[in-house]
C-alpha cells in the first residue's frame, strides 16, 4: 500500500511546476480615480494584446498614490508585466491625435521615457517564493 501511495505522489509530480502568489506593486498613481488594468504576458508575440494576457486583474483605484495587487497560483516562468490606470472607464488605453498615451501606464522593469517598453525590456523571472515587482506609472 505505502508502494503505490509513493508511485501515485512521484507521477502526480511530474510536469507540475510550483505556483506561488506574485505582488505587483504599482506607484505614481497620483491619487487619480479609475480602473488600473494589469496584464502578465509569456510571449514576445502576444505582448500588450489585451486579449491574449496568460493573467489578467483590474484593480479600482480611488485616489490611492500605490496600489499591491497579489496575483495567486502564478507558475514558475519569464513574463512582462504591463499595467494602465483607465481614468474614464473605457476599457482601453486612451491617446491623443499624435499617438501620445492620454493615461498613465507602466511595465515591469521600468517605463522608456518616449516608447512603450518592449517584451524583453519589461521581462521578469518568477522563481518560486512570493516575489515583489514594481511598477512605476508615467
Amino acid at each position: 500500500m505505502q508502494l503505490h501511495l509513493t508511485v501515485l505522489c512521484l507521477l502526480l509530480s511530474f510536469g507540475v511546476k510550483a505556483q506561488h502568489s506574485q505582488e505587483v506593486h504599482i506607484t505614481n498613481i497620483e491619487k487619480k480615480k479609475g480602473t488600473l488594468y494589469i496584464g502578465w504576458y509569456d510571449k514576445k508575440e502576444t505582448f500588450m494584446k489585451p486579449k491574449q494576457t496568460v493573467f489578467v486583474k483590474m484593480v479600482k483605484v480611488d485616489q490611492q498614490d500605490e496600489i499591491k495587487a497579489v496575483f495567486d497560483k502564478i507558475p514558475a516562468g519569464k513574463y512582462a508585466i504591463s499595467v494602465f490606470l483607465d481614468e474614464n472607464g473605457n476599457g482601453d488605453l486612451d491617446f491623443s491625435l499624435i499617438g501620445i498615451p492620454q493615461e498613465k501606464y507602466g511595465f515591469t522593469n521600468g517605463t522608456p521615457a518616449m516608447r512603450p517598453a518592449t517584451f524583453n525590456e519589461a521581462t521578469i523571472e518568477v522563481k518560486g517564493a512570493q516575489q515583489v515587482f514594481p511598477v512605476r506609472l508615467r
